[in-house]
């Protein structure tokens, strides 16, 4: 982006900013939901107990969140 203002096209930027954003949403999404539908079986890598998966399962919605939330604000933070 930084490069497409420094050459003055302006309109390239702001297609470079919405492509960036639109893929960080749908990795955000894909990898989200791929946490949330093996949220009963990840805990099963940690331990055979049932308390430990149960616990790593009622983690895994906050886990995709975090991820998505992260993933969007490092593009709009442009680091």
């Amino acid at each position: 982006m930084s490069n497409e203002l420094g050459a003055g096209n302006a309109q390239s930027a702001r297609l470079a900013v919405c492509v960036v954003v639109s893929m960080a949403i749908v990795e955000g999404l894909v990898v989200g939901l791929v946490l949330v539908l093996i949220r009963n079986i990840w805990g099963h890598a940690y331990s055979s107990e049932r308390e430990v998966v149960r616990h790593v399962a009622a983690m895994m919605p906050f886990l995709a969140l975090s991820h998505f939330v992260d993933g969007t604000q490092c593009v709009l933070s442009g680091k």
